[in-house]
């Protein structure tokens, strides 16, 4: 889906830095309820998110998600979980 007049518009990736796209919709429905929530926390997690997206040693308030939510497909691919060489 398009955006559209009135839709949130999202930043840009830094230079270098990870594009985060969501799996499903109900994510990107989770996320803008979360940014209407919190939005200075959600601001900090995507900034961390995107700087580092699996930082080693874990931090206190990054975690690898667990269960049948630790792993998705992209693309056909099953993406790479923690501990897996990633790019941009």
């Amino acid at each position: 889906m398009s955006a559209k007049r009135g839709d949130r518009a999202a930043p840009p990736a830094r230079p270098g830095g990870y594009t985060l796209r969501f799996a499903t919709n109900d994510a990107a429905k989770g996320w803008e309820e979360l940014c209407r929530q919190a939005a200075a926390n959600t601001r900090a997690a995507f900034d961390a998110i995107e700087i580092r997206p699996c930082p080693s040693p874990p931090t206190s308030r990054q975690h690898p998600l667990k269960g049948s939510l630790a792993n998705a497909l992209h693309n056909g691919r099953e993406a790479p979980t923690r501990g897996s060489p990633i790019g941009p």
